[in-house]
């Protein structure tokens, strides 16, 4: 690895400095001690703390300020209570402690594993970009459920991260009052947090489906890694970072084991479909990773370009990548599946998570319900009409032999 530049990071500009031909270069900042950009070939742009052999990315710099990333830098510098230091009778804030001060401790009280490095990142740059800017020098203790809730409405309007946003600022303020900053229990995000956004279930029509599989026939060979990413994602509901992360190691036979999914370990079941996919891949296979990055030793991280080309070529409007785990879903609770059984195929941590499908288990069990009943009314109704008329029900008469002499010949 290079020797780290030594400038004022406040001179250049983060998002057009020159990437390096190859791996990675290091500019360390002249203001802030262990602050440091770190720009790669891929053209990945980030924070880094630098302190001593440690190494720890603080998140995208086209999305981190840089004043901003240099008070990360410092409140992660700071000391800290040992874990057998007593609790301090006083709070850490003074009552008048802004957000952004606070913000900068708790997210630097999540780096000791409180919380998973990508969980982080992300919390950093919604922080970053959502919340410091509008919140950020408001009293922590004077924000209202009513400033939330226009904030939120805010966000959601022109990001999708409101719900990533809305949470990090639920926890800031359970972290606030745990240091006496609110009272116990005045969470202003309470309430918002929980609400649902709709009924995950998206079962998409089977013309739509076949119409998909065919574009990506079609596309085979201009964009394999795409398509078959596509069809993994539809065969086995997994989320896309769980398939495009996907390492040959982690294979072994019907199953994929990841150590290291959004919500922990999980498995992946792989169908026979998917199997056949795979085994396709691993034929030709040069790297560790099934879908390998072509500018780095990494896996690849996104496919929405080749996405936009295959939902306009299957006219499937504004279809979502993630919608096709949807589908996965709704198939599976649409057919009597089991809800906590489909909650562990999709790697749900909890049954709350697939309870947003339920409303597709209801129609199911609906329609089985018409069935029974209406099979019922029909068998009543031809024993009723049976009884009306004075004839017993039928039975089903034995087959008589060919010859044989019917009851009336004997009476002939």
């Amino acid at each position: 690895m290079r020797r780290a530049e030594l400038i004022d990071l406040a001179a250049i500009d983060v998002a057009t400095t020159d990437l390096p031909a190859r791996n990675e270069r290091l500019l360390r900042d002249a203001v802030v001690s262990g602050l440091a950009l770190r720009l790669r070939a891929s053209g990945a742009r980030s924070w880094m703390l630098l302190a001593g052999t440690k190494r720890q990315t603080l998140g995208d710099a086209t999305l981190i300020p840089l004043e901003v990333a240099r008070r990360m830098v410092a409140a992660a510098s700071a000391p800290s209570p040992g874990p057998s230091s007593p609790v301090p009778s006083a709070p850490l804030f003074g009552a008048e402690a802004r957000l952004a001060d606070v913000m900068l401790r708790y997210l630097a009280s999540g780096e000791n594993g409180r919380w998973k490095p990508g969980t982080l990142r992300n919390m950093r740059a919604v922080a970053a970009v959502h919340i410091l800017p509008l919140l950020g020098q408001r009293k922590v203790r004077d924000i209202t459920a009513e400033e939330v809730t226009r904030w939120h409405l805010d966000v959601a309007a022109k990001s999708t991260a409101a719900r990533m946003s809305l949470s990090t600022l639920s926890g800031l303020m359970l972290y606030a009052e745990d240091h006496g900053l609110r009272d116990p229990g005045s969470n202003p995000c309470r309430g918002l947090r929980k609400k649902q956004r709709g009924h995950r279930g998206q079962l998409l029509p089977a013309a739509v489906v076949k119409r998909l599989w065919a574009v990506l026939d079609r596309l085979q060979e201009r964009m394999p890694d795409a398509c078959d990413a596509v069809r993994l994602l539809l065969l086995t509901g997994a989320r896309r970072s769980e398939i495009l992360g996907l390492a040959w190691d982690s294979i072994a036979g019907p199953r994929a084991v990841l150590d290291n999914s959004k919500t922990g370990p999980r498995t992946i079941w792989l169908n026979t479909p998917a199997r056949a996919i795979l085994d396709a891949r691993k034929a030709k296979a040069t790297s560790a990773f099934v879908f390998p990055s072509p500018v780095c030793d990494g896996p690849i991280k996104v496919i929405d370009r080749a996405w936009s080309i295959i939902r306009e070529e299957a006219d499937l409007g504004r279809l979502r990548v993630h919608d096709l785990r949807h589908h996965f879903a709704s198939v599976a609770v649409s057919n009597g599946i089991d809800l906590r059984l489909v909650g562990q195929l999709l790697g749900h941590h909890d049954l709350d998570s697939t309870l947003g499908y339920a409303h597709l288990a209801s129609d199911a069990l609906m329609q089985s319900a018409t069935r029974v009943s209406g099979l019922i009314d029909r068998a009543l109704r031809g024993q009723a009409a049976a009884t009306a008329n004075g004839h017993r029900s039928p039975r089903k008469s034995k087959q008589r032999k060919p010859g044989a002499p019917t009851k009336d010949a004997h009476h002939g």
